[in-house]
C-alpha cells in the first residue's frame, strides 16, 4: 500500500467477542503498519467510516451465513464513488461455507472488491449446537496463535499492496444453503428453538452489555431494562454477554451457552453504552 492508501476503516460486529478480539488486534498491526485506522461498529458508524482508501471487515459466519447486522450494513452503504478494496477477517466454529463468496457480491454492489479474506476458527456461541452437529472447533480459540494470524494477514496485505485471493462459490455447499434457508427462514422460527426470553431483573447488576451489543434494539433501557420480543432476531447475544445470567430462555438450558471474551471492551467500543462498567 502506497503512502496515498493508507487510510482504513476497520468494521466490525461481534457477538460473544470472537471477532471483537481479532478487530482489535487488527486495528494494532494496522497502526504498526503505518495505517491511518477508522474503526467503526457496524451498528453505531462513525461519520467519517467511508473516507478511506480500504475497508476492512471483521465478523462471525452465523448459520453458515453473513449475519443480517453486517447484510443490513452493507446494503445501507453509499455506493462508492470510486473502486475501493476490501479486506476480511470472518471467525467461524464450523463451515464457513460460501460466506466470503456472498460477501464479495455484497461489496460489488457498492463498487468495492473483497480483494481477499482470513477465515479464524474460533469457539461457537451456542453449545447445543455442537450436541447435534459433531463441528470441528476448540472452546480456546481464538488463541494467541490465532492472533498472530491475523497479524500475519494484516501485514502481508498493508506493507506491499493487497494481495489478491481467489474467491469461489460452491453451489454443492450442503451448508450453504442450510445458511440461505435460515437467512430467509421466519425470525419466528428461529426463537421457537429457544423458547421465550427471560429477563430475571434482580440478577441485573445494570452493567448495559446487552442493550450496547443487541443487533436489533430488542433491548433498550431507559430507567430500567426493556424488552421488545417483536424486535428480538433470537441471536442468543444477550446470553452470551451477561455476566450475571440475569437473560435466560425457556427451552435451552445456560449450560448451553458460553460466556463470551472481553465483553466489557467490546460493549465499550461500541459507542452504545451509557456508562463504562467499573
Amino acid at each position: 500500500m502506497d503512502d496515498a492508501g493508507r487510510r482504513v476503516t476497520l468494521f466490525w460486529y461481534s457477538q460473544t467477542g470472537n471477532s471483537f478480539s481479532c478487530a482489535e488486534r487488527a486495528g494494532k498491526s494496522l497502526e504498526k503498519s503505518g495505517c491511518e485506522v477508522t474503526i467503526s461498529y457496524v451498528l453505531n458508524p462513525t461519520d467519517n467510516s467511508y473516507d478511506a482508501d480500504l475497508f476492512l471487515f471483521v465478523f462471525p459466519a452465523m448459520q453458515f451465513y453473513v449475519p443480517s447486522p453486517v447484510k443490513n450494513f452493507i446494503n445501507n452503504m453509499p455506493r462508492q464513488s470510486t473502486a475501493k478494496k476490501a479486506l476480511a477477517i470472518i471467525t467461524c466454529a464450523g463451515a464457513p461455507a460460501n460466506v466470503p463468496s456472498v460477501l464479495k457480491r455484497m461489496l460489488s454492489e457498492k463498487n468495492i472488491d473483497l480483494a481477499n479474506h482470513l477465515i479464524i476458527r474460533s469457539r461457537n456461541s451456542w453449545i447445543f449446537l455442537t450436541k447435534i452437529i459433531p463441528l470441528p472447533m476448540n472452546t480456546k480459540k481464538p488463541d494467541e496463535k490465532s492472533f498472530l494470524r491475523v497479524e500475519s494477514f494484516i501485514q502481508k496485505n498493508t506493507i506491499n499492496g493487497v494481495r489478491k485471493k481467489l474467491t469461489i462459490f460452491n453451489p454443492l455447499s450442503l451448508f450453504h444453503w442450510i445458511g440461505v434457508y435460515g437467512e430467509s427462514a421466519p425470525e419466528t422460527e428461529l426463537k421457537k428453538l429457544y423458547g421465550d426470553r427471560i429477563f430475571i431483573k434482580e440478577d441485573c447488576t445494570d452493567c448495559n452489555f446487552c442493550v450496547a451489543l443487541c443487533p436489533s434494539g430488542a433491548i433498550t433501557r431507559t430507567e430500567e431494562i426493556h424488552y421488545n420480543d417483536d424486535l428480538c432476531i433470537g441471536c442468543c447475544g444477550c446470553m452470551n454477554v451477561c455476566p450475571t445470567n440475569a437473560w435466560q430462555c425457556s427451552k435451552i438450558g445456560l449450560e448451553n451457552f458460553y460466556k463470551g471474551i472481553n465483553v466489557k471492551r467490546m460493549a465499550a467500543a461500541t459507542g452504545r453504552l451509557r456508562h463504562t462498567p467499573t
